[in-house]
């Protein structure tokens, strides 16, 4: 069963026209009544299309003026105190990704429930490290992204400085609207040992995350390991009154 609604396929294909200029800024695009039509869909699952375009902020919608076109991506805000998905997406800009592999993987069962995902689906995995110019890694990453966006494949390494969700938000209209992660301690894998600069074995900070759409639906997930000496993570807790 594909995790793509037929709204989300709808504003997929309207991200694209107007990632790609045929919708330009400040145009008006169809009308709910022309897009039903042309996608043979109900004007409701138009709307529902157009309200996920402009929770991106490509699009805006005024009575009387029609749907215009705002913006040809997404603005993407995302500190390391990560208490927001834009802080995400700010660390990722410091930061840039060095993409060591990219491979459409099924899910066995044990990294299915790692993952809190179907076993037997396919996915697209993208191993990659972060870190400063000239020092050792901080971070190693599989990030499995739903088999749906494979195309991104080329974006991923033409945009090194910017997250993969951010990426399928831009070109593929599908919002992200949460980020639940997961931090525990565990220790460097031996495979990862040479890549990341470090011994096997040596203590590490393991975070699992998963994107979820507004529908609750994993678009990604990813496993990062985080050498202990090479990463802090910090919260505020706040008294209630």
């Amino acid at each position: 069963m594909s995790s793509v609604s037929l709204y989300s396929k709808i504003a997929e294909v309207l991200a694209h026209r107007i990632a790609g200029g045929e919708y330009a800024v400040g145009s008006v695009i169809p009308t709910e009544h022309e897009l039903a039509h042309e996608f043979d869909a109900s004007r409701h699952t138009v709307r529902a299309a157009l309200r996920q375009l402009q929770d991106l902020g490509l699009i805006s919608r005024r009575r009387g003026s029609g749907t215009i076109v705002e913006a040809q991506g997404t603005k993407a805000g995302y500190s390391q105190s990560l208490s927001s998905l834009e802080d995400l997406v700010q660390l990722a800009a410091r930061t840039p990704r060095t993409v060591h592999k990219m491979q459409e993987v099924v899910l066995d069962t044990e990294l299915a429930a790692q993952l809190g995902c179907a076993p037997g689906s396919r996915w697209l995995r993208i191993s990659s490290t972060r870190g400063e110019p000239g020092m050792a890694p901080n971070v190693w990453t599989d990030l499995y992204v739903d088999a749906h966006y494979k195309t991104v494949r080329p974006l991923v390494k033409a945009h090194p400085d910017r997250l993969v969700s951010d990426l399928i938000e831009t070109h593929f209209g599908r919002r992200i609207a949460s980020v639940e992660q997961t931090i525990s301690g565990a220790a460097i894998p031996a495979i990862l040992a040479k890549p990341l600069e470090i011994a096997p074995d040596a203590p590490a900070l393991m975070i699992l995350r998963h994107y979820r759409d507004q529908a609750g639906v994993v678009l990604l997930a990813s496993v990062s390991y985080h050498p202990a000496d090479r990463y802090k993570f910090s919260t505020t807790l706040i008294r209630q009154q």
